[in-house]
């Protein structure tokens, strides 16, 4: 459903999407995940990763697990951009 949603996703075929980044920023808060900022940049700091979502919140509206989809990516972004 979030992908389906998602425009970005239907845009771009190789988007990473909502569920993909939100697995990333998992990872990334795990104190015991011991790759650093840069690691992750290298997986989704491009237009396929965290800075081609365009922000428009289908995922979290249609997520049938609820989950806080934009917060995750809201936080990954302001991650990526410190890098």
């Amino acid at each position: 459903m979030c992908v389906a949603s998602c425009s970005t996703a239907i845009m771009r075929k190789d988007f990473v999407g909502a569920v993909g980044l939100n697995r990333v920023a998992r990872f990334s808060i795990d104190p015991h995940d011991e790759r650093t900022d840069e690691d992750f940049y290298e997986i989704i700091g491009d237009d396929e990763g965290i800075f081609g979502c365009m922000s428009l919140l289908a995922c979290e509206d249609h997520c049938p697990k609820d989950l806080p989809l934009q917060s995750k990516i809201a936080y990954m972004r302001r991650k990526m951009v410190k890098v």
